[in-house]
């Protein structure tokens, strides 16, 4: 089979198939210019807290468009990451969001050589079986961080979001990426109506495995012949240095999470998985840092107080840290805590703030409970 390519911008495309395995059909509608900014920022209060110099930026975030002989002016840029001397650039990301390298496997191609699913966070806090908060992130100007999430909540565990925001950073000015957050906002508004929070379980034998690319790394997929409806079902199982070793065809495999759609391949994004009558978390919350935290500070998010941290990091540089809402920290932030913190970077003020998803104090790892905000 051919290389196959898809030209549409990668973040929002990929279907944002949270909850449902039926791809989403009706295309967005396109709305009036004075509403693409509206009252979806900011998200975060003006302050001049949030410029200090030695400043952790997009180039840290995603160094993958470093060149040897190369100025590198600390900031990340696409172009220059495709012709870096990074191994891992061999795919245009900005362009291609799924597809195959060539025809040499032909017989494996039941799901894609390399694919981009974005940033998803789906969390089952109190462990019924039900996702209370779900977000997708976008990338509209593929500079490697994030400008926008929407984000649903189901607090009554029926099945069904009953909460739904979508948050801009940055105002988008190329027309480009100001369409795709028209788009992406539309479509995820439209998404409520048949998202479902149910966490997904499938059970089966392992009938085939490969490794697949993506942005981060390398994954994990395999399809199961599953057990109860007797149908094959593709699962994505993760990060490869989280499994010891390759499945093995005929190996039986519990998976739970959330159901997703790239391209034309239906799919279960595991965040949970048990092998061997070994059941573990599997950690799809990106990047880790490290570092102490130089400075603390609260700020109204919405109704909500969240606790930000300056993080100067084992490298130097100082990351700005979104700990979630501070009443529901399960331990305190203090200047010179030694922290590591990971999860999604998104610009905000020009400059780069990680949305912690996981943290880890004391060597204990917490993960961070979030809920939809506030319009």
């Amino acid at each position: 089979m051919k290389m196959q390519q898809t030209t549409k911008r990668r973040r929002w495309v990929l279907a944002l198939a949270i909850g449902t395995f039926t791809p989403f059909a009706v295309a967005p509608q396109v709305r009036a210019a004075d509403q693409e900014f509206g009252d979806n920022t900011p998200y975060y209060e003006d302050d001049a807290w949030y410029d200090v110099s030695e400043w952790f930026d997009g180039n840290d975030y995603n160094p993958t468009d470093e060149a040897i002989g190369r100025w590198d002016d600390e900031t990340y840029d696409a172009a220059d990451a495709r012709t870096s001397s990074d191994q891992d650039n061999d795919i245009d990301w900005s362009t291609n969001s799924h597809g195959y390298y060539d025809d040499q496997f032909a017989d494996n191609d039941w799901f894609y050589d390399y694919y981009d699913s974005g940033y998803q966070d789906a969390s089952d806090y109190d462990r019924d079986g039900y996702f209370d908060y779900t977000a997708a992130y976008f990338d509209h100007d593929n500079d490697g961080v994030y400008d926008a999430f929407a984000e649903y909540s189901d607090t009554d565990s029926d099945g069904v979001y009953e909460t739904y925001n979508y948050v801009g950073f940055t105002k988008s000015d190329a027309d480009n990426a100001a369409k795709q957050d028209r788009q992406s906002r539309n479509k995820a508004q439209d998404e409520q109506k048949s998202k479902r929070s149910k966490v997904v379980k499938r059970s089966g034998e392992v009938k085939a495995a490969k490794e697949v690319k993506t942005p981060q790394g390398t994954n994990i997929v395999v399809v199961l012949k599953d057990s109860k409806k007797g149908e094959n079902v593709i699962v994505d199982l993760g990060p490869a240095d989280q499994i010891d070793k390759m499945p093995r065809l005929g190996q039986d495999l519990q998976a739970e999470g959330a159901p997703m759609t790239v391209g034309e391949k239906r799919f279960l994004i595991a965040c949970k998985l048990t092998t061997d009558g070994k059941e573990r978390s599997i950690d799809r919350s990106g990047r880790k840092f490290s570092g102490t935290v130089s400075d603390i500070k609260t700020v109204d998010v919405r109704g909500k107080t969240h606790q930000l941290a300056k993080l100067k990091t084992d490298g130097d540089k100082k990351l700005l840290v979104d700990m979630g809402p501070k009443d529901d920290l399960p331990f305190d932030v203090k200047k010179d805590s030694k922290l590591t913190v990971s999860g999604p970077a998104v610009r905000v003020k020009e400059r780069l703030m990680l949305i912690a998803r996981n943290v880890t104090v004391d060597g204990k790892e917490h993960s961070i409970q979030r809920s939809v905000a506030k319009k």
